[in-house]
C-alpha cells in the first residue's frame, strides 16, 4: 500500500476512531516504557514476614502466548497483624501496559475468559514487572485469608491475561 493510500484509508475512518486508535497507541507506548523502566527498580522484600501460602506462576496457561506470560513464585506473608502478597525475585511479567495485581476466590484463572467468569479483588499496579515487590492487603481474619485461592498478573488497559497461580498453604 502506497503512503497516499494508508493516509487516504486513516483520514476515511470516522473521528473517533482516530482518537481511540491513537489513545490506545499512545497509551500501549507508555505502558511499555514505564513497565520497562521499572523492572530497574530494587527489589522490594519485607523482611520477617511469616509465609501463610504461596505458588509459582504457570508458564503454560490457555491464555498466554509468546508477550503474554509470566514467571516466578510469590508468597502470601503476615508482618505485624498485616497481610502481603510478596512477588519473588524469581517473578517476571511479560512486557505490557498497566499490569495490575489480582486476588480471587477462585483457583485455575488460566485465560481471559476464566479471569471474566470469577470474581477479582483489585490489589493495586504491578510495582515493576521483573523482581521482587510486595502489596498490602492490610489486616485479614484468618476466615477471609483461607478464602483466597489465586493471585493473578493482568494487563487492566488491554483485558490481557498474563500469569496467575493458586495459593498453597505450607504442609498442604
Amino acid at each position: 500500500m502506497t503512503r497516499a493510500l494508508m493516509i487516504g484509508a486513516l483520514t476515511a475512518l470516522p473521528t473517533a476512531t482516530h482518537a481511540g486508535l491513537f489513545d490506545d497507541l499512545k497509551a500501549a507506548v507508555t505502558g511499555h516504557v514505564a513497565d520497562f523502566q521499572s523492572r530497574s527498580l530494587p527489589d522490594q522484600v519485607l523482611d520477617s514476614a511469616r509465609v501463610i501460602a504461596s505458588g509459582q506462576f504457570r508458564t503454560d496457561d490457555p491464555g498466554q502466548d509468546f508477550a503474554h506470560t509470566g514467571k516466578g513464585g510469590l508468597s502470601l506473608v503476615t508482618r505485624e497483624g498485616d497481610v502481603f502478597v510478596q512477588l519473588h525475585p524469581d517473578v517476571e511479567i511479560g512486557l505490557a501496559p498497566d499490569l495490575y495485581l489480582y486476588l480471587s476466590m477462585a483457583r485455575g484463572i488460566d485465560s481471559e475468559e476464566r479471569f471474566a467468569a470469577t470474581e477479582q479483588i483489585e490489589v493495586g499496579p504491578l510495582v515493576k514487572g521483573k523482581g521482587a515487590s510486595y502489596y498490602s492487603l492490610g489486616a485479614l481474619s484468618d476466615t477471609e485469608i483461607n478464602a483466597l485461592g489465586s493471585v493473578t498478573v493482568w494487563c487492566k488497559r488491554f483485558g490481557e491475561f498474563m500469569a496467575s497461580t493458586d495459593l498453597v498453604v505450607p504442609g498442604e
